[in-house]
């Protein structure tokens, strides 16, 4: 009996010492990774669809950015979903511009790591550009993904500024 009481005590003490079981290893930090990230962001995204048919989807990384041609062609409206996924970079900014219009409008992305989307609506009409500058490589790529989805809409289903790129009043 006594050997069995030695025994458990002893590996308990070797348990807390070497920090085996569940206490120890809640309390490693973790490590920022790019699948889980995605998975983040792809959630976020998939929340606001609701009566929206996705048309095109994609992601990138980070140090890749975004340089796409978005068609929005036919009769209702569209709405551009994106996604930020990062630990180092804080926010990014979205250039849509479309083809043969007048100009281009830029607007902020919010990166972290809680699954935040911003969404665009905009009418139908000619392509659109969506750009996103790559990040900055120093010494190392910066962590972290971009995931996005261009969607139509029913025009009953457009909530708050139905034309982001013609701007609407705050």
């Amino acid at each position: 009996m006594r050997i069995r009481h030695s025994l458990v005590l002893i590996l308990a003490a070797a348990t807390l010492v070497t920090g085996c079981g569940s206490g120890g290893q809640e309390a490693t930090p973790r490590m920022w990774e790019p699948d889980d990230a995605l998975q983040r962001a792809d959630k976020g995204l998939g929340k606001g669809v609701g009566d929206g048919r996705v048309t095109m989807r994609g992601t990138s990384f980070l140090a890749s950015g975004l340089d796409k041609t978005l068609e929005a062609g036919g009769e209702g409206p569209y709405r551009f979903d994106i996604a930020c996924d990062s630990e180092d970079s804080p926010r990014v900014t979205l250039v849509l511009s479309r083809e043969g219009g007048s100009g281009e409008r830029s607007f902020d992305v919010a990166c972290g790591t809680v699954g935040e989307v911003t969404r665009l609506n905009f009418p139908a009409g000619a392509a659109l550009s969506a750009h996103i500058e790559p990040a900055p490589q120093d010494d190392s790529p910066p962590a972290g993904v971009l995931s996005w989805q261009l969607l139509t809409l029913d025009p009953a289903s457009v909530q708050g500024c139905p034309d982001a790129l013609a701007g609407c009043p705050s």
